[in-house]
């Protein structure tokens, strides 16, 4: 007489889902795989000519129109800068832009990718290979970064050599420091963006996040192409809320040769008179950074884990 097999135990549908193989896999191997989806997007990029032709168009484009109403209201908008920024307000204009361009690629660019891997069903596939859930992500943004990071070297030189724009490179390692802590902030908010996917079942129309953050409170707020100073007291507090602020100052006085690091802009800076504004912008950026950057890789977390749990990483056609 043979005996029935014990009845299977009934996963508890609470219970934290068992990591996939890609948690015993060697950060080199993580690599490996972050470089093949980098190359993969390189090669997409570079195998169409006519795209390549019309970035370049775009950029100049869009690049010369910035310049072209810079140059318009420059005398007049010059006299606005105040101490902190100097008196050319075409170095000011360049340095908003350009770091504007980088933020938008680490603050809106990770949502769409999640998104494009919902409805081209791919994101299953990702999932079911031995990576981290963040490997996909990254490898797949480098498309937008090929686009987006090279055209620093286009703003900075159409402005020096066309528009009358001057820096001071010498403080480039500090320069770099805040850029660096300003994309690691916002790619923080733009992990919260595409959490919003699978957390919060927003997988078409406007996203929250990068709407208010990126296209409310920095392009109105900010001061990418006017200082904050000439906004009302309150609105000057609300741009204080977002990182974005920080680095356009912090950059400006660090670069324009004739920025003042001394002259208080913010109001956070009038408040903390004790440091410096520099450091005031380099210490908020980093307390963003320190909130931001976990608080969006364990949302994007909680987000897949719940797609995998309910069966919707990916929409079936």
């Amino acid at each position: 007489m043979t005996t029935a097999p014990p009845p299977a135990t009934r996963r508890d549908s609470t219970a934290e889902p068992v990591a996939p193989a890609a948690g015993r896999l060697s950060w080199w191997r993580q690599a490996a795989a972050l470089w093949a989806f980098g190359l993969r997007e390189y090669r997409i990029w570079q195998s169409y000519r006519a795209n390549q032709a019309l970035w370049i168009a775009n950029l100049l484009v869009t690049t010369l129109l910035f310049f072209l109403l810079g140059k318009t209201i420059g005398g007049q908008a010059a006299g606005l800068l105040g101490p902190a920024y100097g008196t050319n307000y075409m170095s000011f204009v360049v340095v908003g832009v350009t770091v504007n361009v980088f933020i938008n690629t680490n603050l809106v660019d990770p949502y769409i990718r999640i998104q494009r891997s919902y409805f081209n069903g791919t994101m299953d596939l990702f999932l079911l290979s031995p990576m981290s859930i963040y490997t996909p992500l990254l490898g797949l943004m480098t498309k937008s970064i090929l686009d987006d990071y090279p055209r620093l070297f286009f703003t900075f030189g159409f402005g020096m050599v066309f528009f009358g724009a001057t820096f001071n490179f010498a403080p480039w390692p500090l320069a770099l420091m805040f850029t660096a802590l300003f994309l690691a902030a916002g790619f923080g908010l733009g992990m919260l963006s595409a959490s919003s996917f699978y957390l919060l079942d927003i997988k078409k129309g406007t996203e929250p996040v990068q709407f208010v953050v990126q296209g409310i409170l920095a392009t109105l707020l900010a001061g990418t192409y006017y200082p904050i100073t000439v906004l009302p007291r309150p609105l000057q507090w609300v741009a204080c809320l977002i990182p974005h602020t920080y680095a356009f100052d912090a950059l400006r006085r660090l670069l324009d040769p004739g920025a003042r690091a001394d002259a208080p802009v913010l109001p956070v800076q009038f408040a903390l008179h004790g440091l410096s504004p520099v450091a005031v912008d380099g210490l908020a950026l980093l307390v963003f950074t320190v909130v931001l950057l976990p608080l969006g890789v364990v949302a994007y977390g909680r987000g897949i884990e719940r797609a995998r749990r309910n069966g919707t990483l990916t929409r079936w056609q």
